[in-house]
């Protein structure tokens, strides 16, 4: 049953294709222009680890296990509709979740954006709270392989990642320190539910001040209620990015957060300790260098390097992980519309646990993306 409703999803979003392939005449207002988008990646993931699958995971005995692998990551098309000056409205969906299990997948955006100035802007619906600087940048233009870990933990816990809700955002520009602006309220369970399943709401807000054109600071915190418990969570970030000559850049982006992990203490049977007491925190550093180069193919080289400690209940029984991701790229066309990146992804943990993906890895990760 839910998959036939993710089918019917699909053949919605697609109905406006179809139907102009048949030749129908919808009404759509004069003003209105409509612009699709796409983006494609795929991967390929050797595990260096003889006892250690693609995913991570570790295995003590004799079953079956694949330790190399080709994959679609994401198979994205966007749909942005510019209704009039002031209001758009946007459709994002990953058709690579249908390779996996595609239960509260597939929609990702689904939003109303509503422009009065540069000062007052609101948005309704599913998006991406501000809550970070990885919440700035659509994953085709991220520097390393992926998000970081701690991108998907907190967004596990409902401040990252997609959202349900609505939010306030501005920008104060014409200053001698521009200042961007954000805050926002959410139903807090996550993406793709049909309704919330508790009164309580999470209230994240940000704000980013530009240094200098090349230095950012940010800050984040947020407050709310889960299933009658109080959550927090707070960050700090910076964003340098400095363009040194024709042919040499670099970039450092850091962030550190730290929070209420509601999603361990609702994951025991019977908790016997305060919400409060499940703690997650982390911190990543990702430098990056970028080389361009003058050729009709090959439009620039970078090579970047993560590294990023996070642990997901370092108040009681945390197992510390710590990842070093040296990466090169190679961009054949510009804004990375065609991108090839070559990754070495090593964990480390605290202590290793047997049979879960709790164990120290090494895996390589050949990933090639299309944005068209």
């Amino acid at each position: 049953m839910k998959c036939r409703s993710q089918i019917i999803a699909v053949l919605l979003f697609c109905s406006p294709i179809l139907i102009k392939a048949q030749g129908i005449n919808v009404p759509v207002s004069e003003k209105a222009k409509i612009n699709f988008s796409g983006m494609l990646q795929t991967q390929f993931n050797y595990s260096l680890d003889q006892d250690i699958d693609i995913t991570g995971l570790h295995h003590t005995g004799d079953e079956h296990f694949s330790r190399n692998s080709f994959s679609v990551k994401r198979a994205r098309l966007q749909v942005n509709a510019t209704i009039s000056d002031r209001i758009n409205a946007v459709i994002l969906v990953n058709f690579g979740d249908f390779t996996g299990n595609p239960q509260n997948k597939v929609l990702e955006n689904a939003y109303i954006k509503y422009s009065v100035n540069d000062y007052v802007n609101f948005q309704f619906g599913q998006f991406r709270p501000q809550f970070g600087q990885e919440d700035n940048y659509p994953v085709d233009f991220v520097r390393s392989i992926d998000y970081s870990n701690q991108y998907y933990l907190f967004g596990s816990n409902s401040w990252q990642s997609f959202q349900i809700g609505a939010s306030y955002f501005g920008e104060i520009k014409n200053s001698d320190v521009p200042v961007k602006y954000y805050i926002g309220i959410f139903n807090g369970n996550n993406r793709n539910q049909v309704s919330d399943n508790d009164d309580g709401k999470i209230i994240p807000a940000r704000v980013v001040v530009g240094l200098s054109k090349a230095f950012q600071l940010g800050a984040s915190g947020g407050v709310g209620k889960n299933m009658g418990q109080k959550i927090w969570a707070y960050g700090a970030d910076i964003d340098y990015k400095k363009q040194l000559n024709e042919r040499w850049g670099v970039e450092l982006v850091s962030e550190y957060k730290q929070g209420i992990n509601s999603v361990a203490f609702f994951g025991q049977e019977k908790p016997v300790i305060p919400v409060s007491e499940y703690a997650m925190r982390g911190i990543y550093v990702l430098p990056n260098v970028a080389y361009n180069i003058k050729n009709a193919r090959l439009k620039s080289l970078e090579f970047a390097m993560r590294y990023e400690y996070l642990d997901s209940d370092f108040k009681q029984t945390g197992n510390a992980r710590q990842s070093y991701i040296p990466m090169i790229s190679a961009s054949f066309a510009e804004a990375y519309a065609i991108r090839v990146q070559l990754g070495y992804l090593m964990d480390r943990y605290e202590r290793n646990i047997p049979n879960t993906t709790q164990y120290n890895t090494n895996r390589i990760i050949c990933q090639v993306q299309a944005r068209f």
